[in-house]
């Protein structure tokens, strides 16, 4: 069932995308660092959305291995901590 929805989500996705390319036909000039070329506004607009999404991505990844790495440290922290309880509570007995 999963899946399923999965796909007709992609599938309207892709309609959704046929349909913008096919009303945004125009040529746009399109001046990058080293030349001037012409270029279909959709192909544009398509393109600046997936760098946008592939740099969000990225940021996303490295935002989630800092928190992963914090995690770890913490669950450390938390063992030795649990561990020193546990030699001062077998201490207590003791003495």
């Amino acid at each position: 069932m999963k899946s399923f929805i999965f796909f007709i989500i992609i599938a309207c996705t892709l309609a959704l995308a046929a349909a913008f390319a096919a009303s945004n036909d125009q040529l746009v000039d399109f001046n990058y660092l080293i030349a001037l070329d012409s270029f279909k506004l959709s192909s544009l607009l398509i393109g600046a959305f997936v760098s946008g999404v592939v740099v969000a991505g990225v940021c996303m990844s490295l935002f989630m291995m800092k928190l992963r790495l914090s995690i770890s440290k913490f669950k450390r922290k938390s063992k030795r901590q649990v561990a020193e309880l546990e030699r001062l509570r077998a201490a207590e007995i003791k003495g």
